[in-house]
């Protein structure tokens, strides 16, 4: 019985613990040089247009929660860029209409 819990201990730390974006980008000197996963074509070419203004080097993470994206970046991304990325996304709060 106690292998039962122990396995079921380390499938749960496995599955919290295994990074899964919805989407990653991959940006050396201003340009997406890759991308994986999901990419939404429109916001891959807000990206690449944001990339050519603010040259940059890093990654950039996207994961979905149920209503919007969480995005996570590499410690090379600029905080500005950070900004401008994040208002980006489709599913921003930026973007979203108030009521």
């Amino acid at each position: 019985m106690l292998y039962v819990i122990l396995v079921a201990a380390a499938l749960i730390f496995a599955i919290i613990l295994y990074d899964k974006p919805k989407m990653k980008l991959v940006f050396k000197d201003g340009e997406v040089t890759s991308h994986s996963g999901e990419v939404d074509k429109t916001f891959l070419h807000r990206c690449k247009d944001i990339a050519k203004q603010h040259p940059f080097n890093g990654t950039v993470k996207i994961y979905k929660t149920r209503k919007q994206f969480r995005v996570k970046f590499s410690k090379s991304v600029p905080n500005k860029t950070r900004h401008i990325l994040r208002n980006a996304l489709p599913n921003s709060k930026a973007q979203t209409k108030k009521r």
